[in-house]
């Protein structure tokens, strides 16, 4: 399929008018449609200037006049250059007719624009100092600031760098940590006029104002050699035309395949997007409708039970087993206490028949103590039972637990009512972890600062009626440790599906690993105050909660 026809297919277009994705993911889904991609500095992914006010103390989100003009290319942001390459264009004559009129001699994205703006990370400040013969390049013409940046645009029309994606999510490549010798001398991609005028700098890079006499009007053609498919460099026989072609190409960028000839639709408003999925029958964001969830109240032990041990842990496994037979779905619900009592409940749910639309079966293996079921475990004295110590299997097999006194992560089975593996791979105390949505993937995190993959098996070799003793800790081995924090680990939360691992600590970080090789991706400091919990989205959003240092 060409580039066209994905874009068409995907129906990502309509999921972003209807606010379904995000700016920035829309653009990076564009970038990669279109050939974009990290792997080549001449296709590096592209991104727009937002802003054009780098003076004020406080910017004023509702202002159209702090936003750059989406309608026009990079190199026209300033009106008085308009002239300036309407000359450039109407004045050049190849008499050879090989070269076509153009407005810019060079692309909005090049390798040598990405080493300027990532200079002070590597390996781009290798890549600088090669392009550089050996050296930095002068420091005033550095990237220092998004304000001499911004000047240098309104000063003349030969400057057209647009961004990268890393200005909207990494942080880091602006500040000189590697104390590189560099010589002397936020940014709102989500805010609602950018949503409401995006449309038109995709019309410019990857639509239909790319070429034709569109982009004559739009003031927005480049060298001929710069689009795609536009020279057959095999077939030119000249060996200085051919690498004279393939040098421009290498060193003034390209621009990406069209994706669009015609007018890309505008984005919907908050309003106009929520009435559209309500009327498709699709769920509502959570947060935009917290008054249609309904609490209910469902007692999961008997009125005669232990009522001074609390529960600290409760869990719906996903995939649980279940018999043809049945005609009535009972959802198996398991609970630990703080003092390690495992319950085993069950529920019905989205049964709307009942008032409450579901019913409860209270947890009869609390009624005495004979019936108990415990993880006959000691958990470390001064340490705080929480949710985070424990984790059931999602096919209702298994609970594993940390927290405990030897620095060992227990493994309870559920069928056979007893705990029957403990593993010990860190040199302190467990303090929290996490399965991932496969269940196949279990991380914990401990006092001595690492965290720790493990590999659970699946299918017969993990059936808790199939594992004896000697075999009981064959189904879950460690994989590989992850490193980097200064504190205790607090909270964990693992996607196989990104391939990341975060973690949070009393240190006040939250790193990131991969989760197949454990390779250490950033740091985040949020607040610098201890993190507690932390959640990840499938769209890659990250959720830190702290405790606010008084």
């Amino acid at each position: 399929m060409t580039p066209q026809g994905i874009l068409k297919e995907s129906k990502l277009t309509e999921k972003w008018v209807t606010r379904e994705i995000s700016n920035f993911d829309y653009l990076m889904m564009l970038n990669t449609v279109a050939g974009r991609t990290y792997n080549d500095l001449n296709q590096y992914p592209i991104f727009p200037w937002i802003l054009k006010d780098y003076t004020s103390e406080v910017l004023d989100m509702n202002d159209p006049n702090i936003f750059r003009d989406f309608s026009k290319p990079i190199g026209i942001q300033n009106p008085k250059h308009i002239e300036d390459v309407r000359l450039i264009y109407e004045s050049f004559d190849d008499p050879t007719g090989l070269m076509k009129k153009f407005h810019y001699a060079r692309n909005y994205s090049n390798a040598a624009s990405v080493m300027h703006y990532l200079i002070r990370m590597e390996p781009f400040t290798t890549y600088h100092i090669q392009l550089q013969s050996g050296k930095f390049d002068i420091a005033d013409r550095q990237f220092h600031s998004f304000q001499s940046a911004w000047l240098n645009i309104m000063d003349s029309p030969n400057q057209v760098k647009e961004l990268i994606p890393e200005f909207f999510y990494l942080s880091e490549f602006l500040v000189n940590s590697n104390k590189f010798d560099l010589g002397k001398l936020q940014i709102t991609l989500e805010s609602d006029y950018v949503s409401a005028h995006l449309h038109e700098w995709i019309d410019l890079i990857f639509g239909y104002k790319q070429t034709g006499q569109a982009a004559i009007e739009a003031f927005n053609v480049f060298t001929y050699c710069l689009y795609q498919d536009a020279v057959d460099v095999d077939a030119i026989d000249d060996k200085v035309t051919r690498e004279a072609i393939e040098s421009m190409m290498q060193h003034f960028g390209q621009v990406p395949s069209q994706l669009l000839t015609e007018p890309h639709p505008q984005r919907q408003i908050l309003g106009q997007a929520a009435f559209g999925i309500e009327s498709q029958g699709r769920a509502f964001d959570i947060f935009q409708s917290l008054i249609h969830i309904r609490p209910y109240l469902a007692k999961t032990v008997l009125e005669n039970d232990i009522l001074y041990d609390p529960i600290t842990f409760i869990s719906i496994p996903k995939n649980q087993a279940r018999s043809f037979m049945q005609q009535v779905v009972l959802e198996k619900l398991f609970t630990v206490s703080i003092s390690g009592v495992v319950g085993n409940g069950a529920w019905q749910p989205h049964d709307k028949s009942l008032t409450n639309y579901f019913t409860s079966e209270q947890n009869r293996t609390l009624q005495t103590e004979r019936n108990q079921h415990i993880i006959a475990a000691l958990f470390f004295p001064s340490l705080e039972i929480n949710s985070r110590l424990f984790a059931v299997s999602h096919d209702a097999q298994f609970v594993f637990s940390g927290g405990h006194w030897d620095c060992s992560l227990r493994v309870y089975s559920l069928i056979k009512a007893k705990m029957i593996s403990s593993l010990i791979h860190h040199s302190d105390i467990i303090t929290c972890l996490t399965l991932d949505s496969t269940g196949s993937i279990l991380v914990t995190g401990s006092r001595d600062t690492t965290c720790v993959v493990w590999n659970i098996s699946s299918g017969d070799n993990r059936n808790s009626n199939n594992i004896n003793d000697q075999e009981s800790s064959s189904f879950i081995s460690p994989a590989v440790t992850l490193y980097g924090h200064t504190a205790d680990i607090t909270c964990l939360h693992v996607s196989t599906e990104l391939d990341l691992v975060a973690s949070g600590s009393l240190d006040g970080t939250c790193n990131m690993h991969t989760v197949e090789h454990g390779v250490y991706v950033r740091t985040l400091r949020p607040i610098g105050d201890p993190i507690i919990n932390i959640q990840l989205s499938t769209e890659r959003h990250i959720i830190t909660y702290s405790n606010r240092k008084r």
